[in-house]
């Protein structure tokens, strides 16, 4: 029952995690052509044609995961996506290239670093284990087990977008925070220049 229950958490969590990233991308898929394009791993030309591809093939397995439809078909489709991903982020890590990821849509928030690669090889490897079940004895799931198991899905599919947000929070927390007189018409007398006196004199005419 647990294997069961595992299965269709990795399924379902995968297939959700592909449709989540294919409908952001199609939301601007302008955007997304010229993330491809600051990979520089694509020919110009080509660029439309292999971000339209992505895309498709993210929606494509995301639906067949989700659903259950030939799931051994879909679980070798969605190694070799994420092995085409963790590939083009490796290459562009060994380059220094810092561009926008584009992992999920086209926010300019996460930039290609070591985490978006250990996430997509994380990937690449559930896939491998939900083939690995595919491949077995792949009974469906029992009523009572369905509410957990979609809440456990959840959950991993909320870590996995939110990771991108990770870098962004380490960055906040390391660098020293530096505090300046706020041009305000009442100043503490903290952040009052000692140059200045506190109550200047006026001047008679």
């Amino acid at each position: 029952m647990a294997s069961v229950v595992t299965y269709f958490v990795f399924r379902t969590g995968l297939g959700a995690v592909c449709l989540l990233a294919g409908l952001e991308k199609a939301r601007a898929p302008r955007d997304f052509f010229e993330g491809v394009r600051q990979y520089r791993l694509v020919p110009g030309r080509l660029v439309p044609v292999v971000s339209g591809a992505l895309i498709a093939a993210e929606l494509g397995l995301g639906a067949l995961l989700v659903s259950g439809l030939v799931p051994t078909v879909a679980a070798v489709g969605a190694i070799a996506l994420f092995a085409v991903f963790a590939a083009a982020l490796a290459v562009s890590l060994a380059r220094s290239n810092r561009a926008p990821c584009h992992c999920f849509g086209a926010s300019d928030i996460e930039t290609i670093s070591p985490l978006a690669l250990v996430r997509a090889l994380a990937l690449a490897g559930l896939a491998v284990a939900v083939l690995v079940f595919a491949l077995g004895d792949t009974a469906w799931i029992a009523r009572g087990d369905v509410l957990p198991a979609l809440l456990i899905t959840a959950g991993l599919v909320t870590a996995t977008r939110l990771s991108g947000l990770l870098p962004l929070a380490w960055s906040f927390l390391t660098v020293e925070a530096t505090f300046y007189p706020t041009p305000t018409r009442r100043m503490s007398f903290r952040h009052q220049p000692l140059s200045v006196p506190l109550h200047p004199r006026r001047e008679e005419p």
